[in-house]
């Protein structure tokens, strides 16, 4: 098989992302590359299972691993059931086709971002994932809160992405490769330990972990929620991902990582947490709860050994339930009193919604809690226990303001609210959802041991 078929479900996405570009002259109907995209994004899940694991490919520079394995098709269907639902409700916002074809480039990018061991495809890969990103956040041209939401958020996430970039010319001038089998000869001098902060500078950017932190919950607050949900999830997969791969590979400087890592886990947890217990809409909680589930994710991988594979699984924990939220928050409005009521108006997706937010806390049987047993099992074994006790105490400390959501949906009113009609793709999206949160917490040992992974 040629190496560049290999690449084939990038190939898929990538070809449903161009067809979407030019949709309105071929179809003349704006929610057809949402239709088409949908299933192309399945069968580039699928034809990624048939690959499998292959190793290195392409001199190296990519590697078709476990890892990449279980991210790739992961990010397929999660952009498979984010198209799935714009197909059913548009994106709520003007040019539907447009916002699906930089919905599949991100997802492009993340998928290559999963695979590469060089750190120039890793950095045209991070670049094509987080560029369209930016555009769906401001993709509301008349509203000026959601622009300058925008706005801040490209700016911060360019300037950290120089930083990064900064750091990786140091990390091949001391190593005088880009591979990441090179990485291990950064010594633990000076320029070798500025190299790994700078990346991790920006990979804690992309992930929106503190104290990177400080523009996202505007940006969210300013985005349709429908482009939350995307930007939210998908793209911190793959970024989760790359800071597991560089991290492993950063050899001398070990120390200096794992000490980066705990700061920042420990910022994440306590001003995510904290900060999202004042807030009334959905999008700004949600911002500020993905800060703290970063530092979750970080604690992970700060202990090394399991905690790569355990932080990987629990991205994709978050992102399922998290997904699911916004794409409520898009239908219903984002603000808690729009949420009220919603047991009586549509008792199937408020009862959804509890597995949802009983996942984000991390309650068994759903997917959260397995994700978060998974990692602080790693932390333990790796001499962290004293954070571990700080990130369950964090884990109770969430259970109040995501039961202020629950609250809302059973006990609040909104007497204005009408019937939302109901329609086959939206309940498919939602029952995808609802039954990943389920599914993966129940089989979580079979799936990764499918895939190859190890707790």
């Amino acid at each position: 098989m040629s190496e560049f078929l290999l690449l084939a479900p990038e190939i898929i996405v990538l070809a449903g992302a161009l067809f979407a570009l030019f949709a309105d002259r071929v179809t003349h109907r704006p929610s057809a590359p949402a239709h088409i995209g949908a299933p192309l994004a399945v069968v580039a899940a699928a034809v990624a299972l048939v690959i499998g694991t292959r190793g290195g490919i392409l001199g190296g520079m990519i590697a078709l691993d476990s890892v990449s394995l279980f991210s790739r098709v992961a990010i397929a269907l999660l952009l498979a059931v984010w198209l799935r639902w714009v197909s059913g409700r548009g994106t709520g916002a003007e040019r539907p086709a447009e916002a699906v074809a930089f919905a599949m480039l991100s997802a492009v990018g993340g998928m290559l971002m999963v695979s590469a061991r060089d750190l120039i495809v890793f950095y045209i890969s991070l670049e094509l994932s987080t560029m369209p990103a930016y555009i769906l956040m401001g993709y509301r041209r008349a509203d000026a809160r959601g622009l300058e939401g925008a706005l801040k958020y490209f700016l911060l996430s360019m300037l950290t992405s120089l930083v990064m970039l900064y750091g990786l010319s140091f990390a091949y001038g001391i190593s005088g490769s880009t591979s990441y089998a090179d990485l291990g000869r950064l010594d633990g001098g000076v320029l070798g330990q500025l190299a790994v902060a700078f990346v991790l500078v920006g990979l804690f950017a992309k992930l929106s972990a503190a104290p990177f932190h400080y523009w996202t919950p505007d940006a969210y607050a300013g985005a349709p929620a429908s482009s939350v949900a995307y930007v939210s999830t998908v793209p911190k997969v793959a970024g989760t991902v790359a800071l597991v791969q560089l991290v492993a590979a950063f050899g001398a400087n070990g120390a200096t990582v794992t000490g980066v890592l705990v700061a920042g886990s420990l910022l994440s947890m306590a001003i995510g947490n904290l900060a999202a217990y004042p807030q009334t809409d959905l999008r700004r909680l949600m911002a500020y709860s993905g800060v703290a589930h970063s530092g979750y994710i970080l604690l992970a991988v700060a202990a090394g050994g399991a905690g790569g594979h355990a932080a990987v699984f629990y991205a994709v924990a978050y992102a399922v339930p998290s997904m699911a939220l916004m794409l409520l928050g898009a239908e219903e409005g984002t603000a808690f009193d729009d949420l009220g009521g919603l047991a009586a108006r549509r008792p199937a997706i408020a009862w959804a919604a509890v597995a949802w937010l009983l996942s984000l806390v991390g309650i068994p049987p759903m997917v959260g809690f397995f994700g978060k047993l998974s990692m602080f099992t790693a932390a333990v074994e790796g001499g962290l226990l004293w954070l571990v006790l700080v990130a369950v105490a964090m884990s109770v400390v969430s259970a109040g303001y995501y039961f202020r959501v629950l609250r809302a949906l059973f006990f609040g009113e909104r007497p204005d609210a009408g019937t939302v009609a109901g329609k086959p793709a939206v309940a498919i999206a939602f029952g995808a959802l609802t039954i990943a949160t389920l599914a993966l917490g129940v089989f979580a040992s079979g799936v990764m041991d499918v895939f190859g992974l190890r707790f």
